[in-house]
C-alpha cells in the first residue's frame, strides 16, 4: 500500500460557469462521497492529481485545510479529449475494514526470449488489472515477467500470484503475448486486356468503307 496527500478546497457554489472558472485557475472540480454519508463537492489542484495519477500511490488522504483528512481511493477521472485536462475527479471514500474494488498498473520486466532471438514483438493488452481487497493490501503495482515467453505465448491474468487480492479479471485474458510481426499483403495486380479500337457506326463508318 502507498499514499499520498492532496490538498482540496471545499466548493460552496457548484454550477458549470463556477466549474470553468475553476478550470480557468487550474483547477478540477471534485467531488468526495462515502457510503452512508452526504457527498462533499471539492476542488484540487490539477499539477497536485496529475502527480499523484503518475505515482504509484493508490490511497489518497484528502486534506481540507491541513485540518479534516479524508481517506479515500480516485474512483473516476473525466478528461477532455483533445488537451487531455482533467475536467472532474471522483474521490470514493473508504474504510480500513471495508474490501475496496481498485484498478492497479501492470508493468512488465525482462526481455522476452522469443522478441529477443525470435524475431517475435511484444503486445500489452492489459496495462491495468481490476481487484478487491482491504485497503491496506492494494499493491502498488504488478509485475510480469516475460523473460520465458516464446513466440506464440501469452501470460494470462491466471498466472498471476497475488495474495490477500481478488483480482476481478477473468483468468484466460491475455495480459502480454508475443506474435510474430504481421505483413501487409501486397495487392493483387488483375490482367489488363488490351485496349480494342472503337467500331465505327454511322456516317463515319461509311466514309471508312468509301475511301478503302
Amino acid at each position: 500500500m502507498s499514499k499520498a496527500v492532496l490538498n482540496v478546497e471545499k466548493r460552496e457554489v457548484v454550477d458549470k460557469k463556477e466549474n470553468k472558472a475553476l478550470r480557468r485557475d487550474g483547477r478540477v472540480p471534485a467531488v468526495y462521497y462515502i457510503r452512508g454519508e452526504d457527498s462533499v463537492s471539492l476542488s484540487v489542484d490539477e499539477k497536485e492529481l496529475k502527480m499523484f495519477i503518475h505515482s504509484d500511490a493508490n490511497i489518497v488522504d484528502l486534506s481540507l485545510g491541513g485540518k479534516d483528512s479524508l481517506k479515500c481511493v480516485i474512483r473516476d477521472v473525466q478528461w477532455h479529449p483533445v488537451s487531455g485536462t482533467a475536467l472532474h475527479v471522483d474521490f470514493m471514500g473508504i474504510k480500513m475494514t471495508e474490501k475496496v474494488t481498485v484498478a492497479i498498473p501492470v508493468y512488465v520486466v525482462g526481455t522476452s526470449v522469443g522478441v529477443k532471438t525470435g524475431g517475435g514483438v511484444m503486445y500489452q493488452l492489459l496495462r491495468e488489472i481490476n481487484v478487491e481487497c482491504l485497503p491496506g493490501d492494494i499493491p502498488e503495482h504488478l509485475e510480469v515477467d516475460v523473460t520465458d515467453l516464446e513466440v506464440g505465448d501469452s501470460f494470462l491474468v491466471g498466472s498471476l500470484k497475488l495474495e490477500k487480492v481478488n483480482v476481478l479479471n477473468d483468468d484466460d485474458q491475455s495480459i502480454v503475448i508475443v506474435r510474430m510481426p504481421s505483413v501487409a499483403a501486397e495487392p493483387e495486380v488483375e490482367d489488363v486486356e488490351e485496349p480494342t479500337e472503337p467500331e465505327l457506326v454511322g456516317e463515319e463508318k461509311e466514309e471508312s468503307e468509301d475511301g478503302e
